[in-house]
């Protein structure tokens, strides 16, 4: 059998480098792209060799005097890492939590990431968590088995239907059910399976450490013709999803909205300066996520005021009634 050329990820990102500055559309020159990637201008002209072997429609114009793509649309292709180095991957970053600050672990980290950027897109990785990880304590999370992350993976990338035994925490209980796997996400250091659920019929999120056994099958899929999945990440807040869309309003006191102002909590965050120091935030989430925002607004005790929706208001009054009675009176 004939080995499958494969780019070094050296190389891979000396090759993206250069290309993303060649897609601003300044018309960059040799030396300018050695510049870029720390080299003699004399090694540019591999690299541009080995650009226009992988079919980039690449130019030069003279009367600029540097390179241009004729498509702008040209994407470089994407490196996929094999099964041995999913594995690899999964099992380093299950290892890398359990590292103090060393020599070692930050050279760890510095693989890690770089072996993200080239993960298939069906999974997707908080790179910035990723970076974070030796700087704060990590939260405790579910330990997912490497060998399960990696079956999970492939079988999205093959789009392979997959049966597993889960874990309903909820419930207490456990159930065999068949999914197709669509994406598999790190949130906030916990690896989930996005999946079409055959049992339910629905989109599920299942936390992978909760997956107790997995087995392929000889099945296939089509994801639904709706799967959007940077839309589906988006409409929820954290790894909570579905219902119908809801918008959250919330003005901060002039005490926390300094605070407020530092982070972006949701991406459809959006803030409002008010008088006295005050912030209102309004965000975009579904309804089944209300549980997950209140749980984040309570943290702000009475430095945050819910506007809408009703229900969310509700959740937080309930909340604070019921802790006001286990407490008794005061």
């Amino acid at each position: 059998m004939q080995k499958r050329n494969r780019v070094h990820i050296y190389a891979f990102e000396i090759l993206k480098a250069i290309t993303d500055e060649i897609k601003k559309g300044t018309y960059p020159n040799k030396a300018k792209l050695a510049r870029i990637i720390g080299r003699h201008k004399r090694s540019i002209q591999r690299y541009i060799e080995a650009i226009r072997r992988l079919n980039a429609p690449l130019a030069y114009n003279p009367k600029r005097k540097g390179f241009y793509f004729t498509d702008p649309n040209w994407v470089l292709p994407p490196v996929t890492l094999t099964e041995g180095e999913l594995i690899s991957f999964f099992t380093a970053e299950r290892f890398l939590r359990r590292l103090g600050l060393t020599e070692e672990s930050i050279k760890l980290r510095t693989a890690l990431t770089r072996m993200a950027e080239l993960m298939p897109k069906e999974v997707t990785i908080n790179l910035e968590a990723l970076e974070k990880v030796l700087d704060f304590s990590p939260e405790p999370a579910l330990e997912a088995n490497p060998i399960i992350l990696q079956t999970l993976t492939i079988a999205a990338q093959k789009q392979q239907t997959v049966e597993i035994d889960y874990y309903t925490q909820r419930t207490g209980k456990q159930s065999r059910r068949k999914v197709d796997v669509l994406c598999v996400h790190n949130h906030l250091g916990e690896w989930y399976a996005i999946c079409f659920d055959h049992k339910s019929g629905e989109i599920r999120d299942f936390n992978i450490g909760r997956i107790k056994e997995i087995n392929k099958t000889d099945k296939t899929f089509k994801p639904p013709a709706n799967w959007n999945r940077e839309q589906y990440l988006s409409s929820g807040f954290g790894m909570f999803h579905g219902g119908k869309p809801v918008e959250v309003i919330a003005v901060f006191d002039s005490d926390q909205a300094r605070y407020i102002r530092e982070r972006r909590y949701h991406p459809t965050q959006h803030l409002e300066e008010l008088d006295n120091g005050r912030a209102r935030v309004t965000i975009e989430v579904t309804e089944n996520a209300l549980p997950q925002v209140a749980r984040w607004l309570l943290q702000y005790g009475e430095h945050v005021q819910v506007i809408a929706p009703p229900a969310l208001r509700r959740m937080l009054i309930d909340t604070y009634r019921n802790a006001l009675k286990a407490y008794g009176e005061l």
